[in-house]
């Protein structure tokens, strides 16, 4: 089965070299939807679709170039094409209380499914049938009525301790008043990525408590116990019982937000973690700290799991750190720019690298026009010198992005360039890609007030050319 260890490290380093973005993530918010302008006892439903063609093409490897895959000599051009269908929908109700959620997508492989073993640079999610889908949320809730914050049932993802998305029922309340709620949740567990699902075989209970002494100042504590089931061999597969725990402290104050947070996983401590952010608005400028450390392996069974990605093999002990200054100036009435300055790694403690567990460090500068000379026109550039913690400056090189654009009106567009060290593809194969260049430009049109037209496109210049272009539709109803 695929493991799940990972995906929690793109919190505190969300790239591993200058310029690395993830692919667009369609995630949730905790914000309630603000109640309509016809009065608090209104309904008001946000519905969001799309449909979407996305074509593929793949070169066979440059000359001199080991195949990512471990192709033959001479592979053939791969081309790959696939639709796209996916919703978000928010339906809430008089004056907040009730609230319903629907995130889910389907993916239809139109070219069918490859033939077992066989290699294939396109990673692929699809069943063989070659239609493959997924509901990330779909929940109902009643919330802010008397000492009652919320009580929901459904498919959702935990708002206290690791991210988890499970079918169940949460519910949180203060009945002893305002400085202290009482939290729990529980149900089945959701694996996007297994490839052997079964029914009812993975639970996930908790509970916990928050006190608020006043506030700007609060403490959480929480525990979890979590039975999933993993497959030692093909055909037999183990029960795994863990229970964790977890304590957070946050503070806030009028320029200054800080919080540090310890858990431990069965008889181990697992993670420390601290985070401070100051911004002085007067001023325009501020930093950010962060750093997180795992101190234990994650391997088959993992407190967390992303729905968009997850990786194979186990998640090695590590630290990672981001330590950011950033400035803003108002160069006319119109324009600003912005400059970031940071440093970033990520660290192994105790191990030598692998695939999927790599030493990453980084110097980036970053500069940001907006609005320049025009309402909706940027312009932004990265520079970032990346090197291996602890190997000094031998490996170290410099890598250089950036992007331009507009957005205003009907007419959204962006041109712009960025680099990744490493590119990991999801799915029916996992693999570790390295060097990866891309280029890419996107347009988006509004027809309608409702309805706008997107493209994208992409070329990636790895060991290969790969080039993809998406073309769709999204209606805002």
């Amino acid at each position: 089965m695929l493991c799940v260890a990972c995906a929690a490290a793109a919190e505190f380093f969300p790239s591993v070299a200058l310029g690395q973005k993830h692919a667009p993530q369609r995630e949730r918010t905790d914000e309630r939807a603000k109640p309509a302008d016809d009065g608090p006892s209104s309904w008001r439903a946000d519905i969001s679709l799309g449909e979407e063609y996305r074509l593929r093409v793949a070169e066979p490897p440059l000359v001199g170039a080991t195949g990512a895959l471990g192709e033959p000599s001479a592979p053939r051009r791969t081309i790959d094409q696939d639709a796209r269908f996916l919703v978000d929908a928010e339906v809430t109700g008089p004056e907040e209380h009730f609230r319903s959620l629907l995130s889910g997508a389907l993916y239809w492989d139109l070219d069918g499914a490859a033939r077992p073993g066989a290699p294939n640079f396109f990673a692929e999610q699809t069943d063989p049938d070659g239609v493959w889908w997924a509901v990330y949320n779909l929940s109902v809730e009643w919330a802010n009525s008397g000492q009652l914050d919320y009580v929901r049932a459904g498919r959702q993802t935990s708002e206290h301790g690791l991210p988890i998305t499970f079918d169940g029922l949460a519910i949180e309340g203060r009945p002893f008043g305002r400085k202290v709620s009482l939290f729990a949740f529980g149900g089945q567990t959701v694996h996007f990525f297994e490839t052997q699902p079964g029914l009812l075989e993975n639970w996930v209970a908790s509970v916990g408590t928050t006190l608020r002494p006043d506030a700007r100042l609060h403490f959480e504590a929480d525990w979890r116990t979590l039975q999933d089931r993993a497959f030692s061999t093909e055909k037999q597969a183990d029960t795994v019982l863990t229970h964790s725990y977890g304590l957070t402290a946050a503070k806030r104050f009028d320029d200054v937000s800080s919080k540090v947070f310890v858990r431990g996983l069965d008889n181990q401590l697992s993670h420390l973690g601290t985070v401070l952010v100051v911004a002085f608005p007067s001023a325009r400028m501020g930093f950010d700290v962060r750093g997180t450390g795992q101190l234990v392996t994650l391997g088959e069974v993992a407190e967390s799991e992303n729905p968009f990605y997850s990786m194979l093999g186990p998640s090695l002990p590590n630290v990672r750190y981001r330590f950011e200054a950033w400035k803003e100036f108002g160069l006319d009435r119109l324009t600003t720019l912005a400059f970031r300055l940071g440093w970033r790694g990520r660290q192994l403690i105790g191990y030598a690298e692998r695939p999927f567990n790599r030493n990453l460090g980084g110097l980036y500068f970053q500069t940001q026009f907006d609005d320049l000379g025009t309402k909706g026109l940027f312009l932004s550039g990265i520079a970032e010198w990346t090197f291996r913690p602890g190997q000094g400056w031998h490996d170290s090189f410099l890598v250089l992005g950036g992007s331009t654009g507009y957005g205003g009106g009907s007419v959204k567009t962006e041109v712009g360039t960025y680099y990744q060290q490493y590119k990991v593809r999801y799915y029916q194969l996992v693999d570790e890609l390295q060097d990866t260049r891309t280029v890419y430009g996107m347009l988006a049109y509004r027809l309608l007030p409702e309805l706008e037209f997107r493209a994208r496109y992409d070329f990636e210049l790895l060991d290969r050319y790969v080039q993809t272009m998406t073309i769709g539709l999204r209606q805002n109803l």
